[in-house]
């Protein structure tokens, strides 16, 4: 029986994708409004296409997140199987995530650490600093080997058997690619990682020697996660206690002692997977604002009664403004109609006389002009343009680079130019210190 008053959920890390991110603000509104922007050039899918959220990572004041992203089309189909058995999620958190909230709650509990979710082909780890969760990343492990090597295990807790080497090689891999990942944290993040404690959860915490070989590895203490048995708040029946198994089942409680509190963790349910709350609740919204709406009504009513006649007064006001503000700017316009209206004719008259030369070429924008040489001539050239004269017929442009063969190169590149039908080089000297040339070009305007 799945019935009750509220539902939390949390879709597989595999399924995230995680950025770490500086903000040039640190208020929450504004970087909820930002943060797609700022993820579109990293990620493999329009961010259309995606539901964001994000945490802040408290380091130093500083205005640093972490944004986590989900494909719709992926929400869409882990909702539609939750709602299929009657069950719709308020929060749609990570997979691990609530267990590392779960942690920040317990006392002795080191303020740098790591968590490893350990499932059964990837493994999820998150990164705390500070009691901050600060890297969230998904990562392959045992390629299906684990399901296999803990039915054919020894009794649990016999750490003298021995270990299959392809199990090892799959800790060790493992360890490798979370190794990697913190230097590449702390290069990118100029921090140095500490980890004092590791702890561990997931299917693959079922296989006896998983605390031994993460420890043999990193060098640093490892301990299960007993949710059930590490917090005195929980209390559950005799019979389910008995049964319980804190590698598979602590993830679920820890997401049930999460609460449904807003900025805790992640939410994706959002946008058009926001919850859609009860009818009693709306009812009770919407009395609300209807008393708040006639309250609005009522004090609109007085202000327009009242107001109508200093509406009047402003606009006559701001016309006689606009009116002299024209004859200011347009003393030759004696005959004042529509002032608003003359204005836009005259600046439509200046930019095109800004933009076009007559005569050859006429239909060619000047600022083209300057587009097309400014490209043709590479930017890794040593030149100076002294002076550029733009007429109808021709371009005349004078400058100094540091050798002739320069000039050539110049030449070649704006000779294929549709704008110009010649290029020639008027003259090119050595200047005084004979140590630069000076040239001038002529570029004659295609008709």
């Amino acid at each position: 029986d799945f019935k009750a008053d509220t539902y939390i959920s949390a879709i597989p890390g595999e399924q995230v994708s995680y950025r770490n991110l500086h903000m040039p603000f640190r208020s929450a509104k504004k970087i909820r409004q930002t943060i797609a922007y700022e993820i579109e050039t990293m990620v493999p899918f329009p961010v259309e296409d995606l539901v964001v959220d994000f945490t802040l990572i408290d380091q130093s004041g500083q205005n640093d997140i972490l944004a986590a992203s989900v494909r719709r089309e992926d929400i869409s189909k882990y909702l539609a199987v939750l709602q299929n058995h009657g069950v719709e999620p308020d929060i749609l958190d990570i997979s691990g995530v609530p267990v590392v909230l779960w942690l920040f709650r317990q006392l002795e509990i080191p303020d740098d650490g790591i968590l490893f979710q350990i499932g059964q082909k990837r493994t999820t780890m998150v990164l705390y600093i500070d009691k901050h969760i600060s890297l969230i990343r998904s990562l392959a492990f045992s390629d299906g080997l684990m399901p296999e090597a803990i039915s054919n295990s020894p009794a649990y807790g016999n750490a003298q058997s021995q270990v299959p080497k392809p199990i090892v090689s799959c800790f060790e891999l493992l360890c490798t690619n979370v190794q990697n990942t913190l230097h590449a944290f702390e290069y990118q993040n100029d921090i140095e990682v500490k980890p004092e404690k590791i702890f561990v959860t997931g299917a693959g915490n079922l296989y006896p020697h998983t605390v031994g070989l993460l420890e043999r590895f990193f060098d640093i203490p490892v301990e299960e996660i007993n949710v059930l048995g590490g917090d005195p708040g929980i209390h559950i029946d005799e019979n389910i206690a008995q049964s319980w198994n804190s590698a598979t089942m602590d993830s679920a409680l820890a997401l049930t002692l999460r609460g449904n509190k807003q900025g805790l963790g992640f939410n994706f349910r959002k946008d058009e997977f926001q919850i859609k709350r009860k009818n009693t609740k709306l009812k009770r919204e919407i009395r609300k604002a209807a008393v708040f709406l006639i309250v609005i009504l009522s004090l609109l009513a007085t202000y327009f009664g009242m107001d109508y006649y200093f509406l009047k007064e402003r606009y006559r006001m701001l016309n006689k403004q606009i009116t002299e503000t024209f004859r200011q700017t347009l003393p030759n316009v004696k005959r004042i109609v529509d002032p608003l209206q003359q204005m836009r004719i005259e600046i439509t008259q200046i930019k095109k006389s800004a933009f076009f030369l007559p005569g050859i070429g006429g239909d060619h924008k000047v600022v083209d002009l300057l587009r097309d040489i400014s490209i043709r001539v590479p930017e890794s050239l040593d030149v100076r343009v002294m002076r550029m004269v733009v007429d109808p017929a021709a371009v005349n442009i004078k400058g100094e680079t540091d050798t002739f063969n320069t000039v050539d190169i110049i030449k070649k590149g704006l000779e294929p130019s549709e704008y110009f039908s010649s290029v020639t080089i008027s003259s090119a000297n050595l200047d005084r210190s004979r140590k630069r040339v000076q040239f001038e070009i002529k570029l004659k305007r295609a008709k």
